[in-house]
């Protein structure tokens, strides 16, 4: 071999060792990885999964993962999931936990723990979390009244278009679909959670300028009559401690009046 080719070769091997090295402090981390965490329970909870685990010395957060996914990211070593469904084909959802320290590095994960869940909202369950006295805590159960809901969302105007994706403005981030029989009269009801209080104001305006609407309150903040004669009669209705929610009460019978409506909808539990 050349003499010229050693210094070549001396570089080469320097080099190969620095990149071996930062390999093993990027991918590994830089010392000891911190602990996976020991002690996790999870239990049902009101319709909810509550997640607990004990705490590692040297973490400085943790990553609570519900299959592959991440559904927590903090510092508490407890979490209470309410967005909580089974997967398709089962009845049981699986967590495990991940210690990360002030370096970020990663623990491997936690032992799994199993729990069974009921079909839920998903990722409806903070909406309907926001009305625990009237929406049922799932699709199986009963709600206000024994009321019966279904998730359901339909495209408002300002988010329809020719295009097969509407106009790309999101109005609606949340809606459920109910029907309930109040002395014996039925009545569809919707609530719909907006994605900001601006974005119902908007909305609710543009109902004004309809025909045959008129502006009114209720017990829990302004609201809109309309309907009547052969038309079903409804109530559109904000509320002032909800600001991003509409509730629109719609009475199956034809023949009911416009004080039978808002009775109705004085009625409902909405705090």
């Amino acid at each position: 071999m050349k003499r010229w080719a050693w210094p070549l070769l001396i570089v080469g091997a320097i080099v190969a060792l620095v990149v071996s090295l930062a390999v093993t402090y990027f991918v590994r981390g830089a010392g000891e990885s911190v602990g996976a965490p020991t002690g996790l329970s999870v239990s049902e909870d009101s319709g909810a999964v509550k997640v607990s685990w004990k705490a590692v010395s040297a973490a400085s957060g943790y990553l609570l993962s519900r299959g592959d996914e991440v559904v927590y990211s903090g510092s508490d070593t407890e979490f209470r999931d309410i967005s909580a469904t089974a997967p398709s084909g089962s009845n049981t959802v699986a967590y495990s936990v991940r210690a990360v320290d002030s370096k970020g590095r990663v623990s491997p994960p936690s032992g799994t723990e199993s729990v069974e869940v009921g079909p839920g909202w998903g990722l409806f369950a903070q909406a309907a979390s926001a009305l625990p006295e009237l929406l049922p805590a799932s699709p199986s159960d009963e709600g206000w009244n024994g009321m019966r809901c279904e998730t359901r969302m339909d495209a408002v105007p300002p988010e329809e278009a020719a295009d097969v994706n509407g106009s790309g403005e999101q109005f609606l981030k949340a809606g459920f679909r109910c029907v309930v029989e109040v002395d014996g009269a039925e009545y569809d009801l919707w609530t719909d959670f907006y994605v900001s209080p601006e974005a119902l104001n908007s909305r609710m305006d543009e109902i004004r300028t309809w025909d045959g609407v008129s502006s009114t309150t209720w017990q829990h903040g302004r609201a809109i009559n309309g309907g009547g004669g052969e038309d079903t009669r409804w109530m559109g209705m904000s509320v002032d401690s909800i600001p991003d929610l509409y509730i629109e009460l719609s009475a199956v019978d034809k023949s009911t009046t416009v004080e039978e409506l808002a009775q109705v909808a004085d009625s409902l539990p909405v705090n």
